[in-house]
């Protein structure tokens, strides 16, 4: 390969221009777009096997004589399993690879949730969730991290914003395949989709999809694939002109470096909004199907209207991330709180089906647009050495709020509280959050 691309004329590029400098300045190549797309595609199956649980719970009640409350705690362990995957197996990724930490998460995941489909009661559900929830966790930072260091600098941010749309859009399309699959092969059928899908993806990337280039400097800095994907990326440009020294600057792979006084503050203030926001995401997540059901809607109706918030999010984050790199942060920020206070609210108001449907896609828009702008960030804050080890540590602490929320769902639920006073309380998080994005400051927005 590099005999090859010694043969091609050699390109204007400067003597010492580094691999980052020719990912941030040239046109994206169809290989950055496919790495792109196999994320997405990683991130989509993800976002249906974090919300199949929701989806199955009503069925699963019925057919065994349970209240739904007693599936809180299985709903509960896939974010606890992702939680604990993020923290201590996400940033194995700066060490093994991306790639290697994204295709091991893709079969793990599928097998584990294959296994659930034959799950016989409420305990057995736990364990294959929170497995499930282990490798969900180890790949999903990974995911921000690959497609971020193979975006270029001046889109990055919303190229990442854009990617995270994959996951509410496999959790909103679930409540359009769960209900046929459901009525003709029962709820098993839902986890055997979730996990045929995530293997086929981890297979396809194990071929496809080249280790990160930023990644390979660092660690494998003599690796031959440096070679091999420059000529994919780039085979006008003379190797001889680029500076392919290891990166040997920045912060050490510790999660204590994200504690360091230069990343300290936006660290804080970004692990303290995504608690809140992600508490308030997975309460929905969790309960929607409930509690629409509570307030007289079919099943049917009652899971498609369920991942309506989805489908808003779906809206709300391309509006976001369109911002991010263009300096609108905290604007949309506040925005996408501000519209979720107003929606919870606006329940307790409101009483006809339609408005509420309305509701629910703004609802959407403000919450989960929201969360996919703090994803992005969570890769932007840091730097190429310590990116997939701030994206889990973000993961890890804002798994606080997600794994509370499925909980207080199912309290709230057993102290009899209407639907429309369990989304009103859900404003308080919002209003906070709201508050919390004045603190953010555009500079911490540099990676």
């Amino acid at each position: 390969m590099p005999e090859r691309l010694a043969a091609v004329a050699p390109s204007a590029t400067p003597r010492g221009t580094d691999v980052a400098s020719i990912v941030d300045a040239r046109p994206i190549t169809p290989t950055q777009i496919l790495v792109v797309l196999l994320a997405a595609a990683a991130l989509f199956v993800d976002g249906y096997d974090i919300q199949v649980m929701a989806l199955a719970v009503p069925p699963l009640a019925a057919e065994w004589h349970l209240p739904e409350s007693h599936f809180g705690l299985a709903l509960s362990a896939v974010v606890v399993g992702i939680t604990i995957g993020a923290g201590f197996l996400g940033p194995f990724g700066d060490r093994v690879g991306r790639k290697t930490m994204l295709v091991a998460s893709m079969l793990l995941t599928g097998m584990a949730t294959i296994a659930t489909a034959f799950a016989a009661s409420p305990a057995e559900f736990a364990v294959w969730r929170l497995l499930t929830g282990l490798a969900l966790g180890a790949g999903i930072p990974n995911c921000a991290a690959l497609t971020s260091e193979y975006a270029p600098a001046a889109r990055r941010s919303m190229i990442v914003g854009l990617l995270n749309l994959a996951s509410p859009l496999g959790a909103f399309s679930g409540g359009f395949i769960a209900p046929p699959v459901l009525a003709a092969f029962g709820w098993r059928g839902t986890f055997l989709v979730g996990g045929g899908a995530p293997i086929l993806v981890g297979v396809v990337m194990l071929f496809f999809v080249p280790e990160s280039l930023k990644f390979l400097l660092i660690r494998r800095p003599s690796s031959p694939r440096i070679h091999r994907i420059l000529g994919r990326i780039a085979p006008d440009i003379d190797l001889r002109t680029i500076d392919l020294q290891p990166a040997t600057d920045g912060p050490r792979a510790s999660p204590l470096a994200l504690l360091a006084p230069q990343f300290r503050a936006r660290t804080l203030v970004l692990w303290a909004l995504l608690v809140l926001n992600l508490f308030n995401l997975y309460v929905l997540i969790s309960w929607l199907p409930t509690l629409l059901q509570r307030d007289g809607w079919n099943l049917t109706a009652a899971l498609q209207g369920a991942v309506l918030i989805q489908g808003g999010g779906v809206v709300g984050g391309i509006v976001i991330s369109t911002m991010l790199d263009r300096g609108g942060t905290r604007l949309a920020l506040v925005a996408g709180f501000g519209l979720s206070v107003v929606c919870l609210l606006g329940f307790s108001v409101v009483a006809n089906a339609a408005a509420w449907v309305a509701l629910l896609l703004l609802l959407g828009a403000g919450v989960s647009g929201a969360q996919l702008a703090l994803n992005a960030m969570s890769a932007a804050y840091y730097p190429p050495a310590i990116k997939a080890t701030g994206v889990s540590g973000a993961l890890l602490i804002g798994g606080i709020g997600s794994m509370a929320g499925p909980l207080a769902g199912a309290a709230m639920l057993d102290m009899q509280l209407s639907s429309t006073a369990i989304l009103a309380l859900l404003a308080i998080p919002s209003v906070i959050c709201a508050f919390g994005v004045r603190i953010m400051r555009p500079e911490w927005q540099a990676w």
